[in-house]
């Protein structure tokens, strides 16, 4: 006869099996929730953040560091102000976060040593093609630190979540640049020159083709006089050079014959 399997002892590693799945699942869970708790930053930005996604990546001099978790839009009931949050949470493998001087001193105390010393956040294109957003930690120690004010930015445990500040990217500080002309006077401006050219334009045209003909008809007056004075300068040159070439002529004689001066010529 075939021995039965036993029942009890199969149930039992069944039951041992699901509680220890039970428990990795939930240390897992508690795990990445303490974690998330503990990494978790806000950054509040100055200009549009269109191209910025949950999942978007934060990077620091090409690293990645973490990523964006929550995005929201909170309103000031009292200013009826909108500021839009853009929470994130530092990954545990590449978390500079982590580091600290001493023993002493903890994630939170480190990161704000870091702000004061001039890490700052911006948003950057990770994707020209499509126009996806980054966000990059670097260092801007003439920056000021500026946080905003957000009673809901705290844990679980009533701690005011940890915010870095944020400076303008170099598309947001030459759209900043931009607005700052004075583009109303400058078109004004340039409609004034437009308006007076527009007035001013006829008379300038009928000025021109006076002045052009007077031109052209003292042109024709003056290349008559102009070739015989040319064909007067060509004749008084040429004598110029008849001239010289009698003097150089006149010069090598007396120097072959020094005597002459005192003789005369030969024949004379």
């Amino acid at each position: 006869m075939k021995k039965e399997p036993n029942k009890k002892l199969i149930g039992f590693f069944m039951l041992a099996s699901l509680v220890l799945l039970i428990f990795l699942i939930g240390k897992n869970i508690v795990q990445n929730y303490m974690a998330s708790k503990r990494n978790l930053v806000v950054m509040y930005f100055s200009e549009s953040i269109a191209g910025l996604n949950i999942g978007s990546n934060v990077v620091y001099e090409g690293v990645q560091v973490g990523k964006v978790v929550k995005i929201e839009i909170k309103t000031d009931p009292k200013t009826l102000e909108f500021s839009i949050p853009v929470y994130v949470r530092f990954s545990q493998d590449n978390d500079f976060s982590h580091m600290s001087f001493s023993n002493h001193v903890t994630r939170r105390e480190f990161l704000e040593l870091l702000i004061k010393k001039g890490l700052r956040a911006r948003l950057d294109t990770q994707n020209f093609l499509t126009g996806q957003l980054m966000i990059d930690l670097f260092w801007d120690e003439t920056s000021p630190i500026i946080y905003h004010v957000n009673e809901d930015d705290a844990d679980d445990d009533g701690h005011k979540i940890l915010e870095i500040p944020t400076t303008l990217s170099a598309f947001g500080n030459f759209a900043r640049d931009i607005q700052d002309l004075p583009l109303k006077q400058i078109i004004r401006r340039f409609d004034n020159v437009l308006e007076k050219l527009e007035n001013d334009l006829p008379g300038l045209i009928k000025t021109y083709e006076t002045t052009g003909t007077k031109l052209g008809s003292y042109l024709d007056k003056s290349i008559p006089q102009t070739n015989q004075s040319l064909n007067q300068l060509n004749q008084t040159l040429k004598d110029v050079s008849n001239a010289s070439k009698s003097i150089k002529n006149l010069a090598d004689y007396l120097e072959r014959h020094p005597d002459s001066v005192i003789k005369g010529k030969k024949g004379e």
